[in-house]
C-alpha cells in the first residue's frame, strides 16, 4: 500500500478602505451550514493542539481535498469523511464542492484564488473515477518524481508561491517528501480583501490587552466609530461585529467573548453549533459601534494528522482507498496546512461609510449613544463569502 500526501495552503490578507457600500442579500444553504460547523470543529482542536494560541487555518482547504479523497475511498474511511463534512450523499455532496469550485474559480483573481492540485507519481496511473472528480474540481493535475524529494518539494512550493503571491512560498522541505509517496492532493486559498469600513492609520493607539485575567500587554488599536452589523448572545456568552469589504458578500465577523478568559468555552460551544445561526441574526446595532481591535498578523504551520483523527477521520491514515490510482491502495501519510492572515488598515482613510442603515430620528432626538466594543482580550474570528466559511482563527496575545 503507497502513501499519499494532503497539502493544504492557504492565505488571508486585508488590505484598504473603500466607501460607497450596500449590503447584499446573504443566502444561507445546507452546504454553508455544514461547512460552518465541520470548520468550528477543526478550529477548535487546532487551537488545542497548538502551543502558540495565535492560529488561523482555511478549514475549507481540509474539507475540499477531504471530498476529493472520499471520491477514491470506501467503508470505514469515506464514512467518517462524510460525518464530519456533514453529508450521506456522496454523489450530491461532490456536486456541492464542484460547484463551489466553480464559483470560487470564477472570481477576480486579483482577491480570491481557489485552486487545487493533484501531483501524481510518474509510477502510477489515475483512475478514471478519481481523475474525473478532480477535474470537476478544476483541479491542475501533474506527473512527478516522489523519489527525488528535493524537486518535489520545490515544485508544491513554486506552485504556492504563484498562487498566494509569494506569501507561503515554503510550505513543505524535502522532508515532508515520501519518496514512495503515490499522489499529492494540493489546496490553495488566497484572499485579499478591501475594507469598506474606513480604518485611519493615524488613530491607531497603543492601548492595553488583556492575555488572561493577570496578564496585560500593549497593542496597536485600530479605532473605528460606525453603524455596524452586531449580535449580542447571552447563551454563547458573547457580542459580535460584522466588518464588510469591497469586494461582493465578503465579511469579517469578530466574536468577542463577555470574558478574558470565555475564548475555550465559546469554541467548545461553536464546534456543536457552529457560527451561522448567529451570524444570519445580526442586525444595525441601532446605535454607531465604537471599536477597538487590534491590527495583527499571524502565521500558523498546522500537522492536521492528530487534529482530524480527533475530528473522527482517522480511518484515511490507516485503511487502502482503491479508487485513487489503478495500480494498488493507498493511504494519508500526512496532512499539513500554512496559513496567513494579516488585518490592519493599510490604505484606510478617514471617510463616509454609506449604504448602512441609519437610525430613524425625529428634528428632536437625540442620536443614542455609541456602544462600546473594544476587542481587548482573547478573540475568535472568522472570514465568509456569503454563506461561506473561508477561514478562521483565534487572536489571544
Amino acid at each position: 500500500m503507497e502513501k499519499i500526501l494532503l497539502l493544504f495552503v492557504a492565505v488571508l490578507a486585508s488590505t484598504a478602505a473603500q466607501f460607497d457600500y450596500t449590503f447584499p442579500d446573504y443566502n444561507r444553504t445546507p452546504l454553508g451550514d455544514s461547512i460552518d460547523v465541520a470548520s468550528m470543529k477543526l478550529l477548535k482542536e487546532i487551537y488545542e493542539q497548538s502551543s502558540d494560541k495565535n492560529v488561523v487555518s482555511s478549514p475549507l482547504g481540509v474539507l475540499t481535498l477531504l471530498s476529493l479523497y472520499a471520491s477514491g475511498s470506501e467503508g470505514k474511511s469515506r464514512e467518517e469523511i462524510m460525518a464530519l463534512l456533514g453529508s450521506n450523499d456522496y454523489e450530491q455532496l461532490s456536486g456541492s464542492y464542484s460547484e463551489l469550485s466553480e464559483r470560487f474559480a470564477s472570481l477576480d483573481p486579483n482577491y480570491l484564488i481557489l485552486a487545487n492540485k493533484v501531483l501524481v507519481s510518474n509510477k502510477y496511473t489515475l483512475d478514471e473515477g478519481f481523475s474525473k472528480t478532480a477535474r470537476d474540481y478544476r483541479s491542475e493535475v501533474d506527473n512527478i518524481n516522489f523519489e527525488n524529494q528535493k524537486i518535489a518539494a520545490d515544485a508544491i512550493n513554486n506552485w504556492s508561491s504563484s498562487k498566494t503571491k509569494g506569501l507561503i512560498d515554503h510550505p513543505v522541505s524535502e522532508s515532508d517528501i515520501d519518496p514512495t509517496a503515490a499522489i499529492a492532493l494540493l489546496n490553495v486559498i488566497f484572499f485579499q480583501g478591501h475594507w469598506h469600513v474606513p480604518f485611519n492609520a493615524s488613530k491607531t493607539k497603543e492601548q492595553e490587552f488583556n492575555v488572561d485575567r493577570s496578564t496585560t500587554v500593549k497593542k496597536p488599536m485600530m479605532h473605528l466609530r460606525q453603524s455596524l452589523h452586531y449580535r449580542e448572545d447571552n447563551e454563547m456568552g458573547v457580542r459580535m461585529i460584522e466588518l464588510p469589504y469591497k469586494e461582493s458578500k465578503f465579511r469579517m465577523i469578530v466574536v468577542l467573548p463577555n470574558e478574558v478568559d470565555g475564548l475555550p468555552g465559546v469554541l467548545e460551544k461553536v464546534a456543536t453549533q457552529g457560527l451561522l445561526e448567529n451570524v444570519f441574526r445580526m442586525y444595525p446595532a441601532g446605535a454607531e459601534v465604537d471599536l477597538d481591535m487590534p491590527k495583527f498578523e499571524t502565521r500558523s504551520k498546522i500537522n492536521l494528522n492528530d487534529v482530524l483523527s480527533k475530528v473522527g477521520v482517522s480511518g484515511i491514515f490507516k485503511n487502502a482507498a482503491s479508487g485513487i490510482v489503478k495500480e494498488r491502495g493507498v493511504r494519508v501519510s500526512k496532512a499539513l496546512q500554512e496559513a496567513f492572515v494579516k488585518v490592519d488598515e493599510e490604505g484606510a482613510t478617514a471617510g463616509a461609510f454609506t449604504g448602512l442603515v441609519a437610525v430613524p430620528m425625529s428634528s428632536w432626538s437625540r442620536p443614542p449613544p455609541p456602544i462600546p466594543f473594544k476587542v481587548d482580550r482573547p478573540f475568535l474570528y472568522a472570514i465568509l463569502n456569503d454563506d461561506i466559511v473561508l477561514f478562521v482563527g483565534t487572536y489571544t496575545h
